[in-house]
């Protein structure tokens, strides 16, 4: 019983270690800057400019992600693959997700409607609902992901990309995004240096005879 114990808590680890490097604050740092070109509404009009923002920077984002893994972390660490429970648990964490973003999405169309109906008192108080709802649905997705990842920062991330998602759309302000980007992409950052320094990629020479 106590061997099983100690798998699960070293498959909790190495789990865990893949989070040393910084990548994942510096994708979701660079996510929630892209949400902002996304989500901004400029004075002359929406246009095919945010949508084209925002892929490009998601582009820039999941390249950055890809390559770091595979030719900084995979290098150092090597590639674990886990067990079914870690494998189990992933498949639920993406049936838990589909399942609140399905609910927030139906409360977001059915405020909606009630809007059109005139059931809403005024646009301030609309538009705060709709910053909250649009806030809860990142915030419940992103909770959800950090639990079943055991990706601990993420909490904070949660928390963060929620508060940048609020503040872009009551404010339509594309600052906030930036700002609050880079609050989750500098900590990235520091890791990706302390974890390169930490380990330094070996290099195997061949010897012949």
């Amino acid at each position: 019983m106590n061997s099983v114990l100690n798998l699960k808590e070293i498959e909790k680890r190495a789990f865990r270690s893949t989070y040393q490097d910084g990548l994942w604050d510096i994708y979701y740092g660079l996510v929630v800057i892209s949400m902002g070109f996304f989500i901004y509404h400029p004075k002359t009009g929406y246009s095919w400019i945010n949508i084209a923002m925002m892929v490009g920077s998601l582009l820039i984002a999941y390249s950055l992600f890809y390559l770091g893994k595979k030719f900084i972390t995979f290098p150092r660490l090597g590639q674990v693959v886990f067990g079914e429970t870690r494998k189990q648990k992933k498949r639920l964490m993406i049936l838990f997700i589909s399942i609140v973003v399905s609910f927030q999405v139906l409360l977001l169309l059915a405020t909606a409607f009630g809007w059109k109906l005139g059931f809403s008192e005024g646009r301030l108080n609309e538009h705060l609902l709709v910053s909250l709802i649009a806030s809860l649905i990142v915030y419940a997705g992103m909770t959800i992901i950090t639990y079943f990842s055991d990706f601990l920062r993420g909490f904070y991330i949660s928390f963060l990309m929620a508060l940048a998602v609020f503040l872009m759309v009551y404010f339509n302000q594309i600052i906030y995004a930036v700002a609050i980007g880079l609050i989750i992409v500098i900590p990235g950052i520091v890791l990706l240096v302390r974890f390169l320094y930490r380990y330094p990629l070996i290099k195997i020479e061949d010897h012949h005879e």
